[in-house]
């Protein structure tokens, strides 16, 4: 029986990056839905319940703190429990620490290797089957 493929949220306003990302997972196997702000980004993880949502921090209307923090207090159990990778230019170490602290998976800052975000993403899938 075939493995059912991993789906991945790209939650990010910049069009250019959702492009990027959706082709470098795709290529690496998995299946890649987008959310173009934070609000599309959160009613995308409520209908899909995507397998990992790779998320931007800074986004017109619902910022990306804001988008992990709601998920992570959503009362279904399938939504709040999504593994969360922040993905985002904001590198300070208060940004890092306060997404750790909203319940972030983990945390990368842009710009970014391609190989090495896949790798990230596929020792979060092995981290969460283990």
């Amino acid at each position: 029986m075939r493995e059912r493929k991993r789906s991945v949220l790209v939650i990010d306003d910049n069009e250019d990056i959702r492009h990027l990302l959706t082709l470098v997972l795709e290529n690496a196997g998995f299946t890649v839905l987008t959310g173009i702000d934070g609000a599309d980004g959160l009613a995308q993880t409520r209908s899909a319940k995507p397998d990992l949502i790779l998320l931007d921090a800074m986004m017109p209307g619902l910022n990306g703190f804001e988008v992990l923090e709601k998920i992570r207090n959503d009362r279904d159990t399938k939504i709040n429990s999504i593994p969360i990778l922040m993905l985002t230019s904001r590198s300070s170490v208060e940004d890092i620490d306060k997404a750790i602290d909203l319940g972030a998976t983990s945390y990368v800052v842009k710009p970014f290797r391609p190989e090495k975000l896949v790798q990230k993403v596929i020792s979060i899938f092995e981290s969460e089957s283990s």
